[in-house]
């Protein structure tokens, strides 16, 4: 009886050590979140001020700008703009809230994508959400970057070929240089993880607890991002034409599409091909690279989290 007595107490003071030891760093990491959030509420409070787009489009369709910080981590330094826009739900009655969506890109403007008309949504959707469009940080009226480049350097389109080579690597280091002049210190802050981080703040500000969200192309990596950062945050997820996240992106412009003929139909004319690399009739090839163009040896690709 004493042993198992004393066991038992041995068991409870090794119990409340464990528990007097862990205490401070759960409530240091309680505070950090605490202030994590009193410094962002300046953000995921403010009041939108909702107007109509513009005189062509309908009266339930309006844009709004929001101010989020360039960087996170100071989110009392410099402010940018993120536009925003939105398409009430048809039937208030059947509301289940609201529905993100990006186009894709990297840098593709998604402010108009509510009213879009190949955006061939369901009307039971359209019934149910908000559809809320935006314009990821840098892009559109999201305080966008210009590298101020010309038509030709505009170009990416340079899969690797021997005898172009070096001058497509000349190439990449003048759009570097002319975008590191312009870009300023934005472009580091120009991330997958803070436009993410974008759209929580919009979450905040429309008054949600949860979002939905459709995304296109590399608006699946962004959708898997958001769903990593914020979980709990989640509701109905829609990613569409998934990109590989150990491609992104080093691997992916490496992918060499051809068109071909699909059980009778006409093969799919090379504009087309270049457009989709998933489509009917569309067979696609990884482009091999000798090693010295690519990244040094014992690099690899960065996981979402990492980003």
């Amino acid at each position: 009886m004493r042993n198992r007595r004393t066991s038992s107490l041995l068991a409870v003071g090794i119990a409340a050590t464990f528990v007097s030891a862990l205490t401070p760093a759960t409530t240091f990491a309680a505070s950090q979140s605490s202030a994590a959030k009193d410094a962002l509420r300046q953000f995921t409070q403010q009041k939108p001020r909702w107007r109509q787009c513009d005189t062509g489009s309908p009266a339930t369709y309006q844009c709004a700008t929001l101010k989020v910080p360039l960087d996170y981590s100071d989110p009392g330094g410099r402010k940018i703009d993120i536009a925003v826009s939105r398409l009430r739900a048809s039937n208030a009655g059947e509301r289940r809230g609201v529905l993100l969506l990006n186009p894709g890109g990297p840098g593709g403007p998604g402010l108009n994508l509510p009213v879009a008309p190949e955006l061939e949504l369901p009307e039971e959707v359209r019934r149910q959400y908000d559809l809320i469009g935006f314009d990821p940080r840098g892009v559109g009226q999201s305080s966008p970057v210009s590298c101020g480049l010309t038509d030709g350097e505009q170009n990416f389109e340079r899969p690797y070929r021997a005898e172009t080579f070096a001058k497509d690597v000349e190439w990449a280091r003048t759009v570097a240089d002319k975008c590191r002049a312009k870009g300023g210190d934005m472009l580091r802050h120009l991330t997958t993880r803070n436009t993410a981080r974008d759209m929580d703040v919009i979450r905040a500000v429309l008054g949600e607890k949860k979002i939905s969200y459709l995304g296109f192309s590399y608006g699946t990596y962004l959708g898997a991002v958001y769903t990593q950062m914020f979980s709990r945050r989640t509701d109905r997820f829609v990613l569409d034409s998934a990109t590989d996240p150990a491609r992104i992106w080093r691997g992916v412009l490496g992918l060499s599409c051809a068109p071909t003929p699909v059980r009778g139909r006409a093969t799919p004319s090379s504009t087309a091909a270049k457009r989709s690399a998933t489509g009917p009739g569309i067979r696609c090839t990884a482009i091999s690279r000798p090693t010295s163009s690519r990244v040094p040896s014992g690099s690899r690709a960065a996981s979402p989290r990492q980003r």
